[in-house]
């Protein structure tokens, strides 16, 4: 089973397989993993577990849940009122340096 080379449909899965793909797109199987039907693409990748835990993770690199972070930063409003104030101050400080 390990001498298939593609293009052709993967021993593995059944999926059509490129020229030169160096594993199936479908299910992972490779010339490495000898194009098994238990191959993993992600193997070896370091990827968290499936039962990963978000929140414990926040909880553990930030000392804070998702919930309860600090709120910072302008809500749309009022980045919007700011904008308009700075453009009218430098409006009215135009006008005065001009006026000279």
């Amino acid at each position: 089973m390990s001498a298939f080379k593609p293009p052709g449909q993967c021993p593995a899965c059944g999926e059509w397989v490129p020229r030169g793909a160096v594993a199936c797109d479908d299910c992972g199987a490779c010339h490495q993993s000898g194009w098994k039907s238990d191959a993993h693409a992600y193997d070896g990748l370091d990827l968290p577990d499936e039962d990963f835990d978000y929140d414990d993770f926040i909880q553990r690199e930030f000392g804070q849940s998702e919930g309860n972070s600090p709120k910072i930063g302008l809500t749309k409003e009022q980045f919007w009122r700011l904008v308009a104030a700075i453009l009218l101050a430098v409006m009215i400080l135009g006008y005065f340096i001009s006026a000279r």
